[in-house]
C-alpha cells in the first residue's frame, strides 16, 4: 500500500480479462445518441411533411370553393366550356376541394394521434443529457454508479425511439 500509483476515487477497479466498464457504457450512451439523433430526423421530417401538407391540402381546398363562390354561375360555365367538361365545372371543384378537405384533416390527426410533438421535445432534452452524461464519463468527472443510473433512466424515458 505504498505511495506508487494513485487510483482516482472516479475510477472503476478494472478485472483482469474484462472490459473497462465505464468504456462500456461510453460506447452505450454514443450508441443510444446515434439512435435519437436518427430519431429525431426521421421523426421532425415526418412532423414538418405532415404539417406542409395540412398548410397546402387546406389552402388548395379554399382556392378551389372560392372560383365558383366568388364567380357564380358565369366563371363555373366558362370552367366547363373552357375544359370541356360533360359534368359542371362546380362539381368538380368541389369535389378536389373535398378531397384536399380530407386530406388536411387526415394528416392534422395523424400528427396529434403519434404525439409527435410530445416525443419530439422529449427525445430533445434526452439528447441533452445524453450529450452531458457523455462528457462527463469520457472526462471521468461522474461516478459509474450514478453516470449507469442516469443512463438507465435515459433509456426507460426513450423506450420510444426504439419502437417502429
Amino acid at each position: 500500500m505504498g505511495g506508487g500509483g494513485t487510483m482516482s476515487a472516479l475510477a472503476e477497479p478494472e478485472v483482469p480479462g474484462e472490459e473497462d466498464p465505464r468504456a462500456v457504457l461510453l460506447a452505450s450512451v454514443r450508441a443510444k445518441r446515434g439512435k435519437l439523433e436518427a430519431y429525431l430526423t426521421r421523426t421532425t421530417h415526418r412532423r414538418r411533411t405532415l404539417s406542409n401538407l395540412t398548410v397546402v391540402a387546406g389552402t388548395l381546398a379554399a382556392a378551389l370553393t372560392a372560383a365558383p363562390a366568388l364567380g357564380g354561375k358565369p366563371v363555373a360555365d366558362w370552367l366547363t366550356v373552357t375544359f370541356g367538361l360533360s359534368s359542371p365545372a362546380w362539381r368538380l371543384l368541389c369535389a378536389a376541394a373535398m378531397l384536399c378537405s380530407l386530406t388536411a384533416t387526415i394528416a392534422t390527426q395523424l400528427v396529434k394521434s403519434r404525439n409527435f410533438d410530445e416525443c419530439l421535445s422529449r427525445a430533445q432534452a434526452a439528447r441533452a443529457g445524453l450529450e452531458v452524461l457523455e462528457v462527463g464519463l469520457a472526462s471521468r468527472s461522474i461516478e459509474y454508479a450514478e453516470a449507469a443510473e442516469e443512463y438507465r433512466g435515459c433509456a426507460e424515458d426513450l423506450s420510444f425511439v426504439d419502437g417502429p
